[in-house]
């Protein structure tokens, strides 16, 4: 299941400042993810019409990404209390 990973560059502005501990705990979430497939995942709905999003909960963080078969497309990192109103 090895994917390559992307960060949007919005993405990357909200990653760069995250704290090293924080970071680290992302990176590596991520990394296992695309290695195992394992995880806190979920779908999110509300995606109707666009693709399918998906959260990876890493702590009080939240990676939203789109995948696809070559791709994990890393679309927000959030913080759980910012919640899922933009959607």
């Amino acid at each position: 299941m090895n994917r390559a990973v992307l960060l949007s560059d919005p993405v990357q502005k909200t990653y760069d400042p995250l704290t090293l501990e924080v970071r680290a705990r992302v990176r590596e979430t991520l990394l296992e993810f695309v290695a195992s497939g394992r995880g806190d995942l979920k779908r999110l709905r509300g995606t109707r019409g666009r693709e399918d999003l998906f959260r990876l909960r890493v702590g009080d963080y939240r990676i939203v990404f789109a995948r696809s078969p070559r791709e994990i497309r890393v679309t927000r990192i959030i913080h759980r209390s910012e919640g899922y109103d933009w959607l």
